[in-house]
């Protein structure tokens, strides 16, 4: 699966907007009795957060792949395709303005 830049930016987005209705709702009780509030997390909101967190988790730079592909280049074995390259491109691109 391929993640882009695009749909993370939009998830953070999202969980930002969650995190300032979060805030506004909570306001200081007016009395001397004060309850604690409650939160209960939906299963889609439970989901949402492991995925944040492991996209937290993720490195940047995969030095694996990194590493290979420099060993490849550096052994001048590595070939690339242009026109396949294009072709991810493009759709790329197309699939970021459809979203």
């Amino acid at each position: 699966m391929i993640i882009s830049n695009n749909q993370i930016q939009n998830i953070l987005k999202v969980y930002g907007e969650q995190a300032k209705v979060g805030k506004s709702a909570r306001q200081p009780s007016a009395g001397p009795a004060q309850r604690k509030d409650e939160v209960v997390l939906s299963a889609q909101a439970q989901e949402f957060s492991q995925i944040l967190q492991a996209l937290r988790n993720m490195p940047e730079v995969r030095e694996d792949k990194v590493k290979e592909l420099a060993d490849r280049i550096a052994a001048g074995n590595y070939q690339v395709d242009a026109k396949e390259i294009a072709e991810k491109m493009v759709g790329r691109i197309i699939a970021d303005r459809v979203r």
